[in-house]
């Protein structure tokens, strides 16, 4: 019988394919030009089909039964993949940049070195999934189920965890650096002042109204005084000329974000020595208490 192939957008017939099921003209198709870009193949069953390097850019895969499928290598860059079934599906190396995966089931899915930034992901079952390697920067992973799933080396900077479930996840290595003595570098405005806070030279702590924002989920969270390493902090604050050396007290509350671009935070800091990075002298004298109250 002839299987038509429908376009997603115009639902114009893009392919007539003689052959006994949609899955069969589906495979045709990639024994030949394995371009399905723009494609209808929305709630369709397709479970254990070969879709090794195809073509899928923006096709509508949404509700397809794709648990065991092979997408090594395909391209599915813009592909709307909610709500599909892809359990167990073979996605090495897989373009699924700005991807929509609402609520799609990718439990003990084999993403290892995926590409999925700018992928949303919301809801989605990533339920020991292998993630090794993979690209998630800047991916919508908020109330996502990573139970279990192997983060090791992935790329989480810049991504929505707010909600997401981590319960066993492994190879979730922080990507804050450390000099000796737990010493980190902090920027401030003139006065030593960030954010209407008065910094000292010596121990700071937050304001007894407010209590520490220490869910490791959300990125720039707060109250917390933020630190990282001298080069991020030049990098991302070159406007504030005074740089503080700080050490982190050893009763400190901690919070460096799986998605950290670099930077964590604390309910407090100890400010160790100050520098004016226009003159480069050292200026820590100048901001002890005693002096900022005269």
């Amino acid at each position: 019988m002839k299987i038509p192939i429908r376009g997603r957008f115009n639902g114009k017939i893009m392919y007539t394919i003689e052959a006994k099921s949609l899955k069969a003209a589906i495979e045709e198709i990639m024994n030949t030009s394995g371009n399905l870009s723009y494609t209808n193949l929305s709630g369709n069953k397709l479970n254990g089909i070969d879709f090794f390097r195809a073509d899928l850019r923006y096709a509508d895969l949404s509700g397809a039964h794709l648990n065991g499928a092979h997408l090594n290598g395909a391209d599915l860059n813009g592909t709307n993949l909610n709500d599909a079934d892809l359990s167990n599906a073979h996605l090495y190396n897989a373009n699924l940049s700005n991807a929509h995966l609402n609520s799609a089931n990718l439990s003990g899915a084999h993403l290892n070195g995926a590409h999925l930034s700018g992928a949303d992901l919301y809801g989605a079952n990533l339920n020991g999934a292998d993630l090794y390697g993979a690209n998630l920067s800047g991916a919508d992973l908020s109330g996502t189920n990573l139970n279990g799933a192997d983060l090791y080396g992935a790329n989480l900077s810049g991504a929505n965890l707010n909600g997401a479930h981590l319960n066993g996840a492994k190879g979730l290595v922080k990507r804050m650096g450390v000099e000796a003595g737990n010493h980190y570098w902090k920027r401030f405005c003139a006065g030593l002042k960030n954010n209407d806070f008065q910094f000292y030279v010596g121990f700071n702590t937050l304001r007894k109204s407010e209590t520490f924002a220490s869910d490791e989920r959300v990125t720039c969270s707060y109250p917390g005084f933020y630190f990282a390493s001298r080069s991020w902090c030049a990098i991302h604050y070159p406007d504030r000329h005074l740089e503080a050396r700080i050490r982190i007290p050893n009763d400190a509350q901690i919070n460096e974000p799986w998605n950290t671009d670099g930077k964590a935070s604390a309910d407090s800091i100890e400010i160790v020595q100050v520098f004016d990075t226009i003159t480069g002298k050292d200026v820590t004298e100048r901001y002890r208490k005693k002096e900022i109250n005269k």
